[in-house]
């Protein structure tokens, strides 16, 4: 009898890139289900090209996987699936977009360069993250987690971010798509997951009562819509 190797849950992380916040998802999905942590340099300016060909290494080669792409990582998530093999058997994308969300900020990108990353702007980053789900515990992440990354590496990640549409190669993927949306999230609004389904195919959305920081402040939830979209494939 054939045994089915087990499918491999990529995370690929938010703009801090360390993977650091995957922690409280990982913790909560059950210990059947085995992860792989993209992790990208923090001091090295790369863009979202150079980005897809690193995380590519991070992807089994001969066994099934799915590939969930938070915030930032969407448009990599969406580029690694559009050119996947049928080893790629789902794509989870949680509070992303395939294309700029806030088109306004186009015309500010000018700014991008001269913009204040710091330690004094991080209560008022909580709030645009977690807003009234406020979490002492997941607040203590975010703090450990900024600190590894230089503000020139979110600076270029958000210049990323500002120029990116992947809007067409959402039509290449063959997988579904599991889309995992906040409800109130200040970042990325709801049209970013209206875009998707229109030009994806086979897209289930759910709403969750969570902030932008979805996967950490509303992790049992999170995982407990993953792990009943893994069973269905």
């Amino acid at each position: 009898m054939r045994i089915t190797p087990p499918i491999t849950l990529v995370l690929l992380p938010g703009m801090d890139g360390t993977g650091d916040l995957f922690a409280p998802l990982v913790n909560a999905l059950p210990s059947t289900v085995k992860t792989v942590i993209v992790r990208y340099p923090t001091e090295k300016i790369m863009s979202y090209g150079e980005l897809t060909t690193y995380a590519l290494a991070y992807i089994p080669k001969d066994s099934p996987y799915i590939l969930l792409g938070e915030s930032f990582s969407g448009p990599i998530a969406i580029s690694l699936a559009a050119q996947a093999d049928y080893q790629l058997k789902g794509l989870i994308l949680a509070c992303t977009f395939a294309s700029n969300p806030r088109p306004l900020l186009s015309k500010l990108s000018f700014l991008v360069p001269a913009m204040p990353i710091n330690k004094w702007l991080f209560p008022s980053a909580c709030k645009v993250l977690m807003g009234k789900f406020y979490d002492n515990n997941v607040r203590s992440l975010l703090a450990a987690t900024l600190s590894k990354v230089p503000p020139k590496t979110m600076r270029a990640r958000l210049d990323s971010v500002i120029n990116v549409d992947y809007s067409e190669k959402l039509k290449n993927i063959q997988a579904p798509i599991l889309y995992l949306q906040a409800r109130h999230d200040y970042l990325v609004p709801a049209s970013a997951a209206k875009l998707i389904q229109q030009c994806a195919k086979n897209v289930e959305l759910f709403t969750l009562e969570a902030p932008h920081l979805l996967l950490q402040v509303a992790a049992k939830e999170a995982a407990l819509h993953i792990q009943n979209f893994i069973e269905q494939l």
